[in-house]
């Protein structure tokens, strides 16, 4: 069950970046042509270009997040015994915990509680707050499942 749901959030998760950095790429192209050939007029994409990218910056960290891709120094884990890695792994999934929590709330609140609209395609600009609380959501799910695994991990020692 969690390795299907995991498929379904990685695979949905790189194709919603990848077409955020296509539609990112694409719109700045056509931005750089319009600007030398004025040939229709372009308002505005920078704002759509400000939403994808929020969307591909968060989203993309919590893919990466999941899949164990983030930078990480295993170098005092491996010095260490395989009983005390596990706890020092057990101490940075608590910590990376909290910091999922607190991107979730304080996303969220940001998100909810902005009344900001972008200035010319009058967006709210709660979509591209929404990657936050989204993304961590996302970050906290991996997380729980990793302190699972870790604790039984810690069991079996």
């Amino acid at each position: 069950m969690l390795s299907s749901l995991d498929r379904v959030v990685q695979r949905t998760g790189r194709v919603a970046v990848i077409l955020a950095m296509m539609g990112i790429l694409g719109l700045l192209a056509l931005g750089v042509v319009v600007r030398v050939f004025p040939v229709i007029p372009l308002a505005g994409y920078d704002e759509v270009v400000e939403l994808l990218m929020a969307w591909m910056t968060f989203l993309g960290a919590a893919i990466l997040w999941g899949e164990g891709s983030l930078y990480r120094v295993d170098v005092l884990t491996s010095q260490l015994s395989p009983r005390a890695g596990r706890v020092v792994r057990m101490g940075v999934l608590l910590v990376s915990l909290v910091f999922a929590v607190v991107l979730t709330l304080e996303g969220w609140r940001v998100a909810v509680l902005s009344a900001e609209t972008t200035p010319f395609l009058r967006f709210p600009k709660s979509i591209a707050y929404a990657s936050m609380p989204v993304a961590g959501a996302i970050m906290m799910g991996y997380t729980l499942v990793g302190i699972g695994r870790a604790l039984l991990g810690l069991r079996r020692c």
